[in-house]
């Protein structure tokens, strides 16, 4: 077996887990639907991405690129890569929150005020879905109203919005990530259970969805591929599932591509979310 098809191999399981290997039979995706990332800047030299990402890495080899190359990886690497992505042939904006240090000069956390202008500015933009695959620190997890008005305003423009739920191990109330309209994310093992480092809560299971998070294979700096855990990878599941349905029937309003991602087949009552079903959705879509 080439090196190449090992490392596609080790996502091919999470596909047919989430049955997006199916939907990603059906095609590429729309450029019609535009995805934007949240997350770091990318290394959009690598041979594997859409060149026409509108940012790229100071720090190549920092932790802000190697995870902002990584989830638009997911979501925007070639189909014949060793890490074949789910929508590359959507659209795709990426709006880099995390910083890049500079020597003598330690980056910041990111604060929910500049996650709020990110998603105003990705709104603005045209994007349709907007992931964000950052866990912010625990101490600015309270509510912040500049972050519901975004999350107000995406609802209100027809933006669906997924979130990572955090690797905090909390179980228990989010308050940042509260607001009706997100989509939370936590992550799951290789047989659909929760992974202990995911955060987990009511509001978590009343909207949210499980999607796999250990050891997925994406692209990273200087061409390479690297393995990562965590609910940031397992947000783009979620995402990339929505830009291949939204794809298929771009007319679709928000709302409805929103309430088919969120199974209304299951009756909820745990603090566990369902895990996300590609086939499910598409059946509920009619698609």
């Amino acid at each position: 077996m080439t090196q190449a098809a090992e490392l596609s191999g080790t996502n091919a399981h999470s596909l047919r887990l989430t049955g997006l290997d199916a939907l990603m039979a059906d095609g590429e995706g729309d450029p019609a639907v535009t995805v934007a990332v949240i997350d770091g800047p990318a290394d959009t030299g690598h041979p594997a991405l859409p060149s026409t990402a509108p940012s790229s890495c100071r720090s190549p080899m920092g932790t802000a690129c190697l995870h902002g190359t990584f989830v638009l990886g997911m979501l925007a690497a070639a189909r014949e890569s060793s890490a074949p992505a789910i929508c590359p042939g959507c659209t795709f904006l990426l709006r880099s929150v995390l910083c890049e240090p500079v020597p003598g000069h330690p980056c910041p956390d990111t604060t929910p005020t500049a996650l709020a202008e990110a998603v105003e500015d990705c709104v603005a933009a045209g994007a349709r879905l907007i992931n964000i695959s950052l866990g912010l620190a625990s101490p600015v997890l309270q509510r912040s109203p500049a972050f519901d008005a975004a999350i107000d305003n995406a609802r209100d423009r027809g933006v669906v919005v997924i979130a990572a739920a955090g690797n905090h191990g909390r179980i228990g109330p989010a308050p940042l990530m509260a607001h009706p309209w997100l989509v939370p994310v936590a992550a799951c093992d290789t047989q659909g259970r929760p992974r202990s480092p995911s955060n987990l809560g009511i509001g978590i299971g009343r909207r949210g969805l499980l999607a796999p998070g250990l050891d997925i294979v994406s692209t990273a700096p200087h061409g390479e591929h690297a393995r990562m855990s965590g609910t940031s990878v397992a947000a783009p599941f979620v995402t990339g599932a929505a830009a291949l349905l939204w794809s298929l029937q771009p007319a679709l309003p928000a709302a409805r591509i929103r309430a088919a991602l969120l199974r209304p087949d299951i009756v909820r009552r745990s603090i566990i979310p369902p895990l996300l079903d590609a086939t499910a959705t598409r059946r509920t879509l009619g698609l």
